[in-house]
Formats: C-alpha cells, sequence, structure tokens
C-alpha cells in the first residue's frame, strides 16, 4: 500500500518541476507543445509496442477473450454515462470531449499496478493486463477520435485517421507481436525501451505545466469537476461491481477488476487534449485532482478490497 501511495507523491512532484518551469518562464512558451508531440507520435506507440509484448503472452489475450468483453462493456457503459452528463451540463467543444474521455478512462497502469501488486501480488497481474489492454485500445481509439473531432486543427466529421491514432498504431503492433509469438530485435527493442520511458514522466511535465494557471491559489471546482470524481470513485465501481456480479466473475478477477475500477482519470487526457489544442488546462485540472483525491480513496477501498 505505500508503493501506491509513493506512486501518488512521485506523480506530485514531477507535476511541480513542470508548474515551477512554466511559472517562472524557464522554457520556451510552446515547450508543453513540442513534449505534447513527442508523447503522442513517438513515447505513447512505443510504450504500447513494449508494454504488451513485455506482458502478454498468447495464451493470456487468447483465455481474456471472456473478461475482455466484460472489460468492453464497462467502458461503453461509462462512456454512454460521460455523454449523457455532458449533455445535462450543457457542455460543448473541446470541454464537452475533454469530460466524456476523463470520465471513461482511468490510470490503469502508473497508480493501479503499484496498487493491484502491493495488494494482491503477482497472482493479480494477469487481470490487471487484461484491464489495462482494454484502457490501452479504447483511449488510443475511442479517446483520441473524441478529442480530434472537437480540434479546431482537424477536418469535420468521421475519418479513419482521427481513430487510427500512434498509440493505436502501438497497440497493434504489440498485440501482432504477440499472437504470431515474434522477438523484437535486441537494438529496436532497446530504442523502444528508452522512448517508452519518456512517456509518463513528460506526460506529468506537460500536466504541471498546465496548472500554472492555478498559481494564485486553490481553484474553485465546479460542477462537471465534482461529477468527474464521483464517476471515478463511485460510478465507477459500481457499474463494475454490477457487470461482474450479472456474469458471475469470482475470486481474484473480481478483486482485481474491482480496485482497478476505483482509479483516478487517465493522465494522457491531459496530452491528448494539449496536442489536438482542445481545453489541455482544464484536462490538466480534472487529472491534478482525481489523483489528489484517490491519496484518500485508495485506501478505502484497498482495504475493503484485500
Amino acid at each position: 500500500m505505500i508503493n501506491g501511495i509513493i506512486s501518488v507523491i512521485v506523480i506530485f512532484l514531477i507535476f511541480s518541476v513542470g508548474f515551477t518551469f512554466a511559472c517562472r518562464k524557464l522554457w520556451p512558451q510552446n515547450t508543453t507543445s513540442v513534449l505534447s508531440v513527442i508523447v503522442v507520435k513517438i513515447a505513447a506507440p512505443a510504450l504500447a509496442v513494449i508494454s504488451i509484448s513485455d506482458r502478454f503472452t498468447q495464451e493470456l489475450l487468447r483465455d481474456s477473450g471472456f473478461h475482455l468483453l466484460i472489460l468492453l462493456l464497462y467502458t461503453v457503459l461509462l462512456f454512454g454515462t460521460g455523454k449523457l452528463f455532458s449533455k445535462g451540463l450543457h457542455l460543448s467543444g473541446g470541454k464537452k470531449s475533454v469530460f466524456e474521455v476523463t470520465f471513461t478512462f482511468s490510470n490503469t497502469i502508473f497508480i493501479g499496478l503499484p496498487i493491484n501488486e502491493i495488494v494482491f501480488g503477482h497472482d493479480g497481474l494477469p487481470y490487471l493486463f487484461t484491464f489495462y489492454l482494454i484502457t490501452l485500445t479504447g483511449f488510443w481509439s475511442l479517446g483520441a477520435y473524441e478529442l480530434a473531432k472537437a480540434s479546431p486543427g482537424q477536418p469535420k466529421g468521421f475519418s479513419f485517421k482521427k481513430i487510427l491514432s500512434p498509440g493505436l498504431i502501438g497497440v497493434i503492433i504489440g498485440c501482432l507481436l504477440v499472437e504470431f509469438e515474434l522477438a523484437i530485435p535486441m537494438a529496436l527493442d532497446s530504442a523502444l525501451r528508452y522512448l517508452g520511458a519518456l512517456c509518463v514522466p513528460l506526460s506529468l511535465l506537460v500536466i504541471g505545466a498546465n496548472l500554472v494557471v492555478f498559481a494564485k491559489g486553490i481553484p474553485r471546482i465546479y460542477k462537471d469537476e465534482f461529477i468527474i470524481l464521483a464517476g471515478k470513485f463511485i460510478i465507477s465501481p459500481l457499474y463494475m461491481f454490477v457487470l461482474l456480479q450479472l456474469f458471475h466473475v469470482e475470486g481474484l478477477a473480481f478483486r482485481v477488476f474491482m480496485l482497478t475500477a476505483t482509479m483516478p482519470c487517465h493522465m494522457q487526457t491531459s496530452i491528448l487534449a494539449e496536442f489536438y489544442e482542445v481545453e489541455g488546462e482544464y484536462a490538466s485540472k480534472l487529472v491534478s485532482i482525481s489523483t489528489l483525491v484517490s491519496l484518500v480513496t485508495i485506501p478505502i477501498f484497498a482495504s475493503l478490497l484485500a
């Protein structure tokens, strides 16, 4: 449990570096845009390839079919609920897209991995990685599409280019490598690992830099932001509980899926929002607030499910 809390503290320490550099204007004004491009087009695809090829086997992919269907249904329910809330709140444009994506996807790995490993040990990791595969695929397809759709620099209407994001291409390549049991050449593997390692720290720096708008004090939390918190820590685990009961999922799988459903907002939302020039500061605020609240909620849920 201590490792999970430390992960959250690490997040805020790196936030503070980005915040300080932006607040004191220690880097060029377009730095966050450049970092976002690096993450979205280079680091995230590399991380997707490496994480899938490292953590999955052909057997695990095939044996996870039933659980993947449940998690897909869970994701669709959250996305639909997010759309209903955004409509009820009369959100529009980029803010609407950021709200819906943030409501739907959670921080499955950077916080979810250490928490699950401490609470359930290595036996729970296959279930966590199954959850991660759905999150990774959904975020870089549906999430990227929703944000691209709201971008002022993107053409209106449906386009496969909006769905086929670099991150999703990385997911597809990773799954193909696992399915056909192909090994990545050593030099390429090392290069991908170095590039993938940039993903989390650069993402956190961008989020921290976007929080500079709150330098004058603790920001007011509005109704839509309260609903995001309710979505992450009440609605998400409630949906997961109902689905797991409905499909008679028990034991360790039940506990891992329930705990992972209580994680805060997916940090890459703010990166994609910055990349597509769609409410990057708003996305960073949602990620930061939910991560801070998780310092309280994670120990509660973990103690209930341990």
